[in-house]
């Protein structure tokens, strides 16, 4: 499906420019009428039409401000050579918009012009266009790939802030070549860099391909209603309620949640199946064993408002409502940890009430919402408990502090203080912390680069990843309540135990456990020759794209597969396939923290066939962060005259090998060798453009094109 929009995306590109090189009563009748545009003294004012493609006339001379705002309709926009000027949020929010042509007119592409427009998967940046504006392209979170002309010279910082997956194509040595190389490494801290690494397309699909679920269990497809045998139970929201159907045909609902009524006013699906499908074709939950919002549950949900977590709940987790409608959310009593980018930029959330239950609210939970933007901004924000202005209280947890005093002295009863709450505070010189806090949480003083004295109180139980890490700090007197410490936690500081010492750091955070966090490990030795060593079973191999350094592949055999039992009989309503070989997988570097999140880059493993599966198709099984299975494409290849099996993945976790019966004996099974597995291309080769392929494309380009002005003039031949 991804690779047919790719395809269909240019086509439409090169219909475009046929477009644009007819008159214009013509391009007119092609698309939109002419009183579809309010046009004053040149300005497109704005656009009142219901067309999908849409070519302005070249009367226009600028496109003013918000003219296509929420256009929800337009998929393409051909903009001609008469348009000098594009507007402040010209097509802010036009999530459909999936195809500009930019005429040679404009000499820049201006601020917010296509900010928040989540269609836009591609798009070219013709010669004659000199800059790019502020945000001009932020928040579209699905644009893949980029071309920028040697001819654009200015590029603003935050010109695509927020697109996480895209790759920039340019030539080396232009401003674009550098702009890039910078943006790339802002990337990585982007929240959805590595976390939400496949966003899936409209329709709810994620891959081409969907494997085999395991034998005793039925696949589930992404639907709005249940299916029977199949969906145990569905949600939709009526009157801002969520109502709960449930199948009858099933005797156990997994995830719903017992005594649930549906007149109960709450927001968020509970227990129904994620409307988002992994590349392996499976159905996920949205609750998980009753206790965790599954990572990215509702992420871009447009049907929430005030969300009123269920009671059960313990974490909410990664990116659970990010980007979502949702306006408010009560955090009630149980729930422990608020996970990293739980409420990423949900534009429209004004209020948030956490609980005393709360002790962790992970780095970017809250970030570019509207309670805590306008907190920081010096207004005052709903759920607000600290009689101090200068901080964001909410059942005990600090949230965040806008201060500008060289001392800060925490509030009486404060118990946790959340991740990033003080960090870039350069003017801290001294923080007073008091007996009521029990958590520090991840980063939460990080870069504070004048911060050189600081009482811990004591009480504190815990210090996180980097809580005062790249600060003044000279020393520390650690209480001995202190039980964790983790990775880089005082930075280069001597610490001084007021009890019995131990080992630091002894605990660490999910964030170190990203491949591109290299510098929250504790990295030590040389870099070694790049590339990946297995070790644990014979005969094994494995590849990681771009890698840059070794790294360490163990393969241990499972002898206890309970959690891949928990996830077969949640998703598949089945225990696991008979003869099921079962594998605890891990990469490490010299830090030897377990490496569990790829984001971009793919891990390439080839291992033996399990004895007993000789011959027969294999399917591959594995579990995400929240313990849900996943399905992964498999290979059957020969590695080294040894049958083998080849699959990929972006994530390390327990792997399971099975069964789905006896292969074609006529199935072509491929010979690799070792050196083939050790080719391999870093992320930055995709840069530059080959002039070889250029030239391919361009010819191809201008055959499809001479074709589809043939069907166009046929077409037009049959309509006279």
């Amino acid at each position: 499906m991804r690779k047919r929009k790719r395809l269909s995306g240019i086509l439409l590109i090169i219909a475009a420019l046929i477009i644009m090189q007819l008159p214009v009563s013509e391009a007119d009748a092609a698309t939109s009428s002419a009183s579809d545009f309010k046009i004053e003294g040149g300005v497109l004012v704005k656009y009142r039409g219901t067309e999908t493609n849409v070519s302005i006339p070249d009367t226009v001379e600028a496109i003013g401000d918000y003219a296509f705002e929420d256009n929800t309709r337009v998929e393409l926009v051909v903009i001609p050579n008469s348009v000098k000027r594009i507007g402040a949020y010209a097509f802010w929010g036009c999530d459909n918009l999936d195809t500009v042509v930019l005429g040679k007119g404009l000499t820049s592409v201006g601020d917010y012009a296509f900010t928040g427009c989540g269609g836009l998967e591609q798009m070219t940046i013709p010669s004659n266009i000199q800059s790019i504006g502020v945000s001009a392209f932020a928040d579209c979170v699905n644009l893949k790939d980029i071309s920028i002309a040697a001819e654009t010279t200015s590029i603003h910082e935050t010109a695509f802030d927020g697109c996480y997956r895209l790759t920039i194509h340019c030539l080396q040595g232009t401003v674009a070549d550098q702009f890039a190389q910078e943006f790339y490494e802002r990337q990585k801290e982007m929240p959805e860099y590595e976390d939400v690494p496949e966003y899936p397309d409209g329709n709810g699909t994620g891959g081409d391909t969907v494997p085999s679920v395991p034998d005793g269990g039925t696949q589930n497809t992404p639907s709005t209603t249940p299916v029977p045998g199949n969906v145990l139970g569905s949600t939709q929201i009526v009157g801002n309620q969520a109502v709960f159907f449930i199948d009858n045909t099933v005797p156990v609902v997994m995830s719903s949640w017992e005594g649930f009524s549906a007149t109960e006013d709450v927001s968020i699906p509970v227990g129904d199946l994620m409307q988002e499908v992994t590349e392996g074709g499976v159905s996920k939950y949205t609750v998980v064993d009753n206790r965790i919002i599954a990572d990215q549950a509702y992420y871009r949900s447009t049907e929430l408002g005030e969300v009123e977590i269920p009671m059960g709940v313990t974490e909410i987790g990664q990116f659970a409502f990010a980007r979502s409608s949702a306006t408010g959310v009560t955090v009630p009593l149980g729930v422990a940890t608020v996970s990293y980018g739980a409420f990423y930029h949900c534009d429209n959330l004004v209020r948030a009430s956490l609980s005393s239950s709360v002790m962790t609210v992970e780095p970017r939970a809250f970030s570019y919402t509207p309670w805590l933007q306008n907190f920081l901004g010096g207004m005052e924000v709903e759920g607000n408990e600290s009689s101090d202005p200068n901080y964001l209280i909410s059942g005990g947890v600090l949230v965040a502090y806008r201060g500008s005093d060289s001392q800060a002295v925490i509030p009486e009863g404060v118990r946790v203080i959340a991740g990033e709450a003080f960090r870039n505070h350069t003017e801290l010189e001294s923080v007073i912390i008091p007996d009521t806090v029990k958590v520090i949480g991840e980063g939460a003083f990080e870069s504070c680069t004048q911060l050189a004295s600081v009482s811990l109180g004591n009480q504190v139980e815990q210090i996180k990843d980097r809580a005062f890490d790249k600060c003044a700090l000279s020393q520390i007197n650690l209480p001995q309540s202190v039980r964790e410490v983790g990775i880089r936690a005082f930075g280069a500081a001597e610490v001084i135990f007021s009890g019995e010492a131990f080992d630091i750091p002894n605990s660490y955070e999910t964030s170190a456990t990203r491949l591109s966090n290299e510098d929250y490990r504790n990295l030590t030795g040389e870099q070694g020759e790049a590339g990946v060593a297995v070790v644990g079973i014979e005969h094994a191999y494995a590849m990681l794209d771009g890698a840059a350094r070794s790294y360490t592949l163990s393969v241990a055999p499972m002898e206890d597969v309970s959690v891949l039992e928990q996830a077969c009989a949640r998703s598949f309503k089945t225990s696991v396939p008979g003869g099921m070989a079962a594998y605890d997988i891990q990469l490490t570097d010299s830090s030897a923290i377990p490496i569990t999140k790829l984001g971009h880059q793919t891990l390439t493993v080839i291992l033996p066939v399990p004895e007993g599966l000789s011959g027969q198709k294999l399917q591959v099984m594995t579990l995400d962060r929240n313990g849900q299975p996943e399905l992964l494409a498999v290979e059957r290849v020969m590695m080294e005259g040894v049958e083998s099996v080849k699959f990929e993945t972006n994530h390390l976790s327990p792997f399971g090998i099975y069964s789905l019966g006896y292969a074609d004996v006529q199935e072509e099974v491929l010979e690799l060798s070792v050196s083939m597995m050790s080719q391999s291309n870093g992320p930055d080769t995709m840069n530059n453009t080959n002039p070889v392929w250029k030239m391919f494309v361009s010819g191809l380009m201008l055959c499809v094109g001479i074709l589809l002005i043939a069907v166009s003039v046929m077409q037009r031949g049959r309509q006279s």
